[in-house]
């Protein structure tokens, strides 16, 4: 254990915390060089990690490097976590971001550049009771479910993407809706990496494949998915027969 912890927050609009205070770089830089050298640690906090990080976050990482410290990193700005290299990466922080807009009823995609869209749940009284029926046979709502999708994610690039387009592009988005108008959360990717898949299945309950991308997946992709699963459950959507089954 560290004699001295600094727990350092960057915020989005680029102010930096000190143990929950204001502070200039300069006065950071002052802190660290304050304590003892071999027993001063950095918890580190940055405010929407799965954002564009603002000057400051980088500025205050090369303070941390230059003078070699020890870094803990956090996603929780009470320093109550750590997060492990393996989920510090800005891929891992944009699916923690999509994971949590998910799990507040709202249907996360992320586009081919990097950026999120996020589609409200349908209020459950305002779907058809036909079609909360049906997804509620395919997953009920007793537990709610993490499910992370493969799919086409190139519709969300237009000027105006729609549901139409959505549609057309995924053939089963009506289907994920219902699963979040019923509780689910529900995240859409294109799984075009090895990195995106290990990043994007984590956490989920199921992961469901579009069919037609299955080939266009790296190979192997199914032993980089199960491990990151909090589920083991993996199914692909058959286009011709408009089912659900093991791929």
């Amino acid at each position: 254990m560290a004699a001295t912890i600094l727990k350092v927050s960057v915020l989005t609009n680029g102010d930096v915390l000190l143990d929950g205070d204001p502070v200039t770089l300069s006065g950071l830089a002052e802190a660290m060089d304050a304590g003892p050298k071999e027993g001063t640690a950095i918890w580190y906090y940055r405010e929407n990690a799965g954002g564009e990080a603002p000057p400051a976050a980088m500025r205050v990482m090369k303070l941390i490097t230059e003078r070699r410290l020890p870094v803990r990193l956090s996603a929780k700005s009470d320093f109550s976590d750590t997060v492990t290299p393996e989920t510090a990466s800005p891929l891992a922080q944009t699916f923690a971001s999509m994971r949590q807009r998910a799990a507040q009823r709202q249907l996360a995609i992320l586009r081919p550049d990097g950026r999120q869209v996020l589609l409200p749940a349908l209020a459950r009284e305002t779907a058809p009771p036909s079609a909360v029926a049906a997804v509620e046979k395919l997953l009920p709502p007793s537990v709610q479910r993490n499910v992370a999708v493969i799919g086409d994610t190139a519709w969300t690039m237009a000027e105006k993407p729609n549901l139409r387009d959505a549609g057309s592009a995924i053939p089963f988005f009506g289907m994920l809706m219902g699963f979040a108008t019923i509780g689910h959360a529900v995240w859409i990717f294109d799984g075009s990496t090895a990195g995106m898949l290990a990043a994007g299945c984590r956490e989920s309950d199921l992961v469901i494949v579009d069919g037609a991308r299955v080939e266009a997946l790296p190979a192997g992709w199914r032993d980089l998915v199960t491990p990151v699963m909090r589920g083991k459950q993996i199914l692909a959507y058959d286009r011709a027969t408009q089912q659900l089954r093991k791929p």
